[in-house]
């Protein structure tokens, strides 16, 4: 059938006019898509705007305290709503959507009631919220995503573009506890162990432990290992021990030696570190002192006389401040200071303190004499030495067949002498007074 003209330009007109519809629904449609991708690229706004609405929510993230956050631990979040439309956006809320290495502890809620946000209220007027999330301990260092969505009374949700949550484990620090050396005092040519603990007050694993003690200038030396040795892993909040076996070399001087412990490790994320430390080591040996009487002017009770006591220093190393003190007793009295003040006394080497004492009368072939060794040693440790020194007593006989008594023979030849010179004078006086009377 054919048309008419005028029919023929009322059909051309209609298609002309679905044409004007077709591309005025495009261009809106393209025109959506281009400010929707735009703010979405600007990660403050939705994903897409809801027809037939005015508002125009922009949400940020405001903070994360603390940033870095640390693996294992809390972060709080916080997020402002601002309404930079023209109508009120009603009954909103918001709901955090957590994912590795995030979580909400047990019994938290995800969704939050923001309220009505009015036109225009945004800047300090804005709505805050605040989320807790837990970082898996386990969590990797760098920058993780949180996801959140918000709603209103429209019924449609809205999912924002991921925000990033910065993760760092914080420093991981190897502290050395505690120094064991058995024995306390490392005497010279002997061994001695020596037990350095180690602990992880970090949040995460430590591991690949290298730990070298130095000994330069140290008169010590590893023996049956070396000065190094590894820990190959300590969980956190753990320790673990390493041993070294050292002998003292035979000559050492007493004394307190510093010596530096080093120690490098790594922690789960390939992280090196490197930490020095200085302990100290006792070096020394007991004192070895030799103390006897030396000589004395007593040999028998009921006399006065003096008391020389030696004290000897058998020791490698030097003993300070030597003060010598004699007991009271019932076998003698003192007559002197019963204290004497000797002062230092080199290794191999020797001093003297005297006393005078009286001798009570005795059958007792001895007396003895309490002595009280005051002394410090190299490494300024007191000591206390008690020791009974013996003094012999003997008879006038016994001292002068012993030859312990010098001079008393010539004495007696001298009085003899006397005697006899004496004996002569008087009997010549007696023999001249007689020729007289004759």
């Amino acid at each position: 059938m054919k048309l008419s003209k005028n029919e023929n330009g009322l059909e051309k007109s209609k298609i002309f006019q679905r044409k004007i519809i077709l591309f005025g629904l495009l261009t809106l449609v393209l025109l959506v898509s281009a400010i929707s991708g735009a703010r979405a690229l600007a990660g403050i706004t939705a994903t897409a705007l809801p027809i037939n609405t005015h508002y125009i929510m922009k949400v940020t993230m405001t903070s994360q305290i603390p940033d870095p956050a640390e693996p294992g631990r809390y972060v709080d979040i916080r997020f402002k709503f601002e309404n930079n439309g023209s109508t009120v956006a009603e009954d909103v809320e918001a709901e955090i959507l957590p994912q590795y290495p995030f979580s909400l502890d047990p019994g938290t809620s995800a969704v939050k009631s923001l309220g009505s946000i009015n036109p225009r209220q945004k800047g300090d007027n804005g709505v805050i919220i605040k989320y807790r999330l837990r970082i898996d301990k386990d969590a990797l260092e760098g920058q993780s995503e949180i996801k959140l969505r918000y709603g209103t009374s429209e019924g449609v949700w809205i999912t924002m573009p991921e925000f990033k949550i910065n993760i760092q484990p914080y420093d991981a620090i190897l502290l050395l506890d505690k120094v064991v050396s058995k024995p306390e005092t490392i005497k010279p040519g002997e061994k001695a162990t020596i037990d350095l603990t180690f602990r992880n007050i970090a949040e995460i694993l430590l591991k690949k432990i290298r730990v070298k003690i130095t000994l330069g200038g140290v008169p010590l030396a590893p023996i049956g290992s070396t000065n190094e040795e590894v820990i190959e892993k300590i969980d956190k909040n753990e320790e673990a021990n390493v041993r070294f076996d050292l002998i003292g070399e035979p000559d050492a001087q007493s004394g307190i030696y510093k010596v530096g412990v080093e120690f490098d490790y790594y922690d789960n994320l390939g992280n090196s570190y490197s930490r020095n430390s200085t302990i100290g080591l006792i070096i020394g040996s007991d004192p070895d002192l030799s103390v006897n009487i030396d000589s004395t002017t007593i040999y028998k009770s009921g006399v006065t006389g003096d008391v020389v006591i030696k004290i000897v220093n058998k020791d490698v190393n030097e003993i300070k401040f030597l003060n010598v003190k004699l007991a009271e007793s019932k076998d003698y009295r003192i007559t002197s200071p019963s204290e004497v003040y000797v002062g230092n006394i080199d290794s191999d080497d020797y001093e003297t303190a005297e006393f005078t004492l009286f001798v009570e009368n005795t059958k007792e072939k001895k007396a003895i004499l309490p002595v009280t060794l005051e002394y410090r040693d190299a490494n300024n440790i007191m000591y206390v030495e008690k020791v009974n020194l013996e003094l012999p007593m003997y008879s006038a006989s016994e001292a002068k067949q012993l030859g312990l008594i010098e001079g008393n023979g010539k004495v007696g030849i001298f009085v003899m002498l006397l005697v006899i010179v004496g004996g002569l004078f008087i009997y010549r006086r007696w023999r001249k007074g007689k020729r007289k009377k004759a």
